[in-house]
């Protein structure tokens, strides 16, 4: 997996290589995610939400652009983002029956439940899907993991490295 650098001005023009950032097959179909400052673990980004309230943190600037996303990468992913939704909904409930009969145990349970599906969710988010942070002073995204063909193709709009402020780690 590559590590690419997207342009700002491509995204806000709608530029973007037309295969899947993960999986590098080809496709007409993309996601909105956000994009945000961050200078912290790549992973908080994986926990839902973290990457918008990061953006909006003093001193942080986010962004919603587009990727391509083929259809199987995004049913797997939705599989799993929907399968730690409902384990949380589960720990919840749970919990929540835990205080309202006064059970510790029972509200502990739902607690470690409700933690396990926050984890699996950025596990799952770390393993099979991808972060975009902003970088203002380049003007650039950096979208990591990507397909190495993804990164190829984000390559070929702007050939010369220097253009974006960055070096592809594909670079000879």
């Amino acid at each position: 997996m590559a590590r690419s650098v997207l342009r700002v001005a491509d995204q806000l023009a709608g530029i973007y290589p037309d295969c899947c950032v993960l999986s590098g097959a080809q496709t007409a179909g993309a996601v909105r995610v956000t994009a945000t400052s961050w200078g912290g673990p790549r992973w908080l980004l994986g926990l839902p939400g973290f990457a918008l309230v990061a953006g909006n943190l003093p001193r942080h600037e986010h962004l919603t652009i587009a990727l391509p996303v083929s259809d199987r990468v995004w049913k797997m992913w939705r599989f799993r983002d929907v399968a730690s939704s409902a384990i949380l909904a589960a720990g919840i409930v749970v919990f929540g029956i835990g205080v309202v009969t006064a059970t510790a145990g029972l509200g502990g349970f739902g607690l470690l439940i409700g933690v396990g599906a926050v984890a699996y969710r950025a596990r799952a988010h770390h393993n099979y899907w991808f972060t975009c942070i902003v970088q203002p002073a380049t003007s650039t995204i950096v979208v990591e993991p990507s397909h190495q063909r993804f990164d190829e193709q984000e390559r070929a709009v702007h050939p010369n490295p220097a253009l974006i402020g960055c070096r592809s780690p594909h670079a000879a």
